[in-house]
């Protein structure tokens, strides 16, 4: 109880202070609302004013705020068909429980995972593939585990729940096949019997996935280069195995990838170095391709991250942007293109009010962190700045003792 008190009087403080960035047509969106001490979630609630809106903040001081995406004719109606949906947003949510590489890591490495896997949507999907232009996207850190990109282009706010699905499937890649992105032909080699199936890359700057498995072919290819430049055949055979898990297989591909041109650089340099689109024909036979495009198939991390059951809810409630999170005391922070790139939740997400004192604090166990440049090794009972305290008692790793 303690805790909560202490974390409720200073999320007040900062709701008394600072101001909260309503999104367009806020009096058009539901509201909802959890609470340190309260076990359910208010929601349907609509706000006239920001002045209300900010009131409510401060008098009832949630754990975690809230709003829709969509527009409604009634926000504050209690079912869903009394409220008149009028279209919403086009909201993605990266968020570290939905990508794998993630799992394991600390708190901090987990987050610098999860940006890279925005900004791959950003960059390479929303605004190449998709044409979205820059004025057209609205970027949030979570508070949390994560990051929020909104599409807000009139083009996309009738969208219903299965044309999105459509938009997350193309940015999973979901059921794609990596031969269908490669140009298939057949060549009849001088003195051969039969046709052989082959297989053309197109040029990397080739619009959609078509050049995305070309770039991802040549990003893999030349890792297995460095790999056997620097380290050797041994260390080429392990890195091979560790992602067929066969032996024979591994054997193979490394055998094909070591075997000697006539102008005696081997077939790996020839794949990882030359840009001509048909390089896979380098192979000499159709089994050593196969082999080659089924590690590539492993490896590639060409496709984009989406949580389908957010992008798809057309009636989702996303995170109340400038709030704080009642799991970290972070702000809900918004970000230009140019802010995202080197953004650092550890020092640009710190609300600037909870830096001006030091709080007395008990670690339940040992806890390193790094904090606005500045590394804290912690254990026992330790005297930080409040912004650490917030963050270590709301994570609960710590028992909060003493403000001054």
């Amino acid at each position: 109880m303690q805790n909560e008190n202490f974390l409720k009087a200073m999320f007040r403080k900062y709701y008394q202070t600072e101001d909260i960035i309503l999104p367009p047509r806020f009096n058009r969106r539901e509201y909802g609302f959890m609470f340190f001490d309260k076990n359910f979630m208010l929601r349907h609630l609509g706000f006239r004013t920001k002045q209300s809106l900010k009131k409510f903040l401060i008098e009832q001081v949630p754990k975690h705020a809230y709003y829709s995406t969509a527009y409604y004719s009634n926000p504050s109606a209690r079912s869903m068909e009394d409220k008149g949906w009028l279209g919403a947003d086009l909201i993605f949510d990266l968020d570290a429980d939905h990508i794998p590489e993630t799992e394991g890591l600390e708190y901090h490495e987990m987050l610098k995972v999860v940006k890279k896997e925005a900004e791959k949507l950003i960059f390479s999907f929303l605004l190449d593939d998709f044409g979205f232009s820059e004025k057209d996207l609205f970027i949030t850190f979570s508070g949390g585990r994560g990051y929020h990109i909104y599409v807000r282009n009139p083009a996309v706010f009738d969208l219903k729940s299965d044309q999105r699905r459509e938009i997350v499937t193309y940015i999973t890649g979901e059921g794609a096949d990596l031969e269908k992105f490669l140009i298939e032909k057949w060549d009849k080699p001088k003195k051969a019997k039969k046709f052989r199936k082959i297989y053309e890359l197109y040029p990397s700057d080739y619009g959609g996935w078509f050049g995305k498995v070309r770039k991802g072919i040549d990003i893999e290819s030349k890792k297995l280069l460095d790999i056997y430049m620097e380290y050797g055949e041994l260390a080429l055979y392990k890195e091979i195995f560790s992602v067929l898990k066969d032996k024979k297989l591994a054997k193979k591909l490394v055998k094909a990838l070591l075997k000697k041109n006539k102008n005696g650089t081997t077939k790996i340099e020839t794949i990882a170095l030359d840009n001509r689109s048909h390089k896979l024909q380098d192979f000499s036979n159709d089994i050593e391709r196969d082999i080659f495009l089924q590690y590539i198939k492993e490896k590639i991390r060409i496709r984009g991250e989406a949580d389908e059951p957010v992008t798809t809810d057309i009636h989702r409630l996303i995170r109340l942007v400038g709030s704080l999170h009642g799991k970290t005391g972070f702000i809900v922070k918004p970000l230009t293109l140019s802010e995202f790139k080197d953004f650092n939740p550890f020092k640009n997400a710190i609300p600037s009010i909870f830096k001006e004192k030091e709080c007395t604090i008990i670690l339940k166990e040992k806890k390193e962190i790094i904090f606005d440049n500045k590394r804290y090794v912690l254990d026992g009972e330790e005297k930080v700045p409040l912004y650490v305290a917030i963050f270590l008692i709301a994570r609960g790793f710590a028992d909060f003792l003493s403000l001054k």
